[in-house]
């Protein structure tokens, strides 16, 4: 598996820069959780190559109920994405199980 990262920045004339992350990883990438312990300063970490994603809570936050449906869509989108992962890897494997086989049968007949 090889990925790979990069970051754009857009400018367009009267408005404000616009920079996007982009990472499509491999077996290198990271995602960490570091829950919050005396203060409300949890957070998520994604990390490849020389790629850096933090999101997360500061030790000043009040936790509103922004944050709380933040954090839903945040786990509604990556759990999309696993279940897109999860069904992707196993119709790869049966399309590579399925043409294993009758490479197997065509060498016996």
């Amino acid at each position: 598996m090889k990925g790979y990262s990069y970051t754009t920045i857009t400018m367009e004339p009267g408005e404000a820069p616009r920079v996007g992350m982009h990472i499509y990883p491999d077996e290198h990438a990271r995602v960490s959780y570091f829950p919050a312990r005396d203060t409300p300063a949890s957070f998520v970490s994604v990390d490849f190559a020389e790629s850096h994603l933090s999101i997360g809570l500061t030790a000043e936050t009040t936790v509103t109920d922004m944050h709380v449906t933040f954090a839903r869509g945040l786990l509604e989108a990556a759990a999309g994405l696993l279940a897109d992962c999860e069904r992707l890897r196993d119709e790869h494997a049966t399309r590579t199980e399925h043409n294993t086989t009758e490479a197997t049968s065509a060498k016996v007949a």
